[in-house]
């Protein structure tokens, strides 16, 4: 059974759903100081660090979970960040693999993408959080980080050149979420783990802070 077509697209259901959480996560304390100047270069690469576990988990996922409609519909190699990562850790911090341990708060974070396996359609909330909010926010890091803390190089993680213009993009990639036929309950599980998706970004920046 599918929703009804009176329903918010979903797209605009997930905006509208995380915008509280969403807004706590953009506003912590620690990316607040983290992009006013008021870190560290040592902030920045911690924070690389956990996203690597972090991506390394998602995506890892998403391979696994491919072949499932709800994933296929938005899966786009392109996006693929892991690899950028390790590159941006190569050079902002080398032999940081020996170092590089996820925190408690990074480890729940996976845990709870690695929880999606049985229902794949709830990792589309995870897609959607991270990779959606790497092309809308996250453009506007590698300036900040720049402008601060002299970092030029190692950013690549937030270089999306390889598919174009940005907002073309994003409005492409919603009106695949909105084609996504999923159950009433689907829909509304897909909706809570976007919600436990930011909680769990505030829970790290709480925990680097």
């Amino acid at each position: 059974m599918t929703v009804a077509t009176d329903v918010l697209p979903l797209s605009r259901a997930l905006k509208e759903s995380t915008a509280a959480v969403h807004d706590e996560a953009e506003h912590s304390p620690f990316m607040g100081d983290l992009l006013a100047g008021r870190g560290s270069s040592a902030n920045f690469i911690a924070l690389t660090e956990q996203l690597w576990h972090i991506y390394d988990a998602l995506e890892r996922s998403i391979e696994a979970t491919v072949d499932h409609h709800a994933i296929t519909a938005v899966h786009d190699p392109r996006l693929a960040r892991l690899a950028a990562l390790e590159a941006d850790l190569d050079h902002l911090s080398p032999g940081w693999r020996e170092r590089a341990d996820a925190l408690p708060a990074t480890r729940a974070y996976i845990e709870r993408i690695q929880a999606c396996a049985d229902a794949p359609h709830r990792l589309l909330a995870h897609h959607y959080t991270r990779y959606l909010g790497d092309l809308s926010g996250g453009q506007v890091i590698p300036t900040l980080i720049t402008r601060h803390y002299g970092v030029t190089d190692g950013l690549s993680f937030y270089d999306f050149e390889a598919i174009g213009r940005v907002k073309p993009y994003k409005d492409g990639y919603r009106a695949a979420l909105d084609a996504i036929e999923l159950s009433e309950g689907e829909r509304a599980e897909v909706l809570d783990e976007a919600v436990a998706a930011f909680r769990a970004n505030s829970a790290l920046f709480a925990a680097l802070a």
